[in-house]
């Protein structure tokens, strides 16, 4: 019986000496900014969006017409978005 108390209290004093370190502990958030994670959401979307009409055709669903105009419109959007990006940050300006 006095195993069982003994075993207890060591077992809860672990568990005290473990979690009071997380609980005084204020976690932070880590933080990315609006404008990267918005444009690298847009590029992989239009990537994903390229692949998807890759596999279409690939697959019969779209015309070979429907096809190269998908897809120059897809290049098109992720082009000008790439470009937007350089020329907003300004290492690249002074470096290239």
């Amino acid at each position: 019986m006095w195993v069982f108390f003994i075993s207890a209290a060591v077992l809860l004093a672990a568990v005290a000496i473990l979690a009071y370190p997380l609980a005084i502990q204020r976690l932070e958030t880590y933080r990315v900014s609006h404008e990267t994670s918005t444009s690298f959401s847009e590029r992989d979307a239009l990537l994903e969006a390229m692949s998807d009409l890759e596999l279409d055709f690939r697959a019969g669903k779209i015309t070979a017409g429907d096809y190269e105009t998908g897809k120059a419109r897809l290049q098109r959007a992720y082009l000008a978005e790439v470009g937007t990006k350089q020329n907003a940050d300004p290492a690249r300006k002074m470096h290239g």
